[in-house]
């Protein structure tokens, strides 16, 4: 492909190919400069059409996700992370509601109902979920798994 401008490219012109030549492909990007979605205007007559991009990666892995599951403490904060009947996340931190997670991309789930707001488990030496990352508006804060719950493993 090459750069129209800003974040749209064009197909190459294929002459003997079936093939949309030089379709403008605009790539949409998130807060966090993440390619969120694309679209395409494959019809004059109709709107552009537009593709989200799916989850993908640790974050679809039912073994990943179990492994999520646990306490998880910052300061005198506990946080709470369960893996529900359907292989859904859920969170729930001291003093606030039960929030579902959904699968974002890598080990990151977004927080349903909180726009702006992710978690990211990170993965340690021995490869174990040791580290919750709350991403947020206001700066990024790191939770250890609890000690009772690595006595518990």
């Amino acid at each position: 492909m090459t750069h129209r401008h800003y974040e749209t490219f064009e197909t190459p012109q294929l002459p003997y190919a079936l093939n949309p030549d030089r379709l403008a492909l605009s790539f949409n990007t998130d807060r966090d400069g993440n390619v969120a979605s694309l679209s395409a205007q494959f019809d004059p007559m109709v709107a552009d059409i537009v593709f989200a991009r799916a989850p993908g990666g640790d974050c679809m892995d039912a073994t990943f996700r179990a492994a999520c599951a646990g306490c998880w403490r910052h300061g005198s904060m506990t946080h709470v992370v369960s893996l529900q009947a359907d292989g859904e996340l859920t969170l729930k931190s001291d003093y606030q509601p039960l929030y579902r997670l959904r699968p974002y991309q890598g080990g990151i789930f977004g927080i349903a109902g909180l726009e702006g707001f992710r978690v990211e488990f990170r993965r340690g030496g021995t490869g174990s979920v040791d580290a919750l990352v709350f991403h947020q508006p206001n700066g990024m804060f790191i939770a250890q798994r609890s000690e009772a719950d690595l006595l518990s493993s």
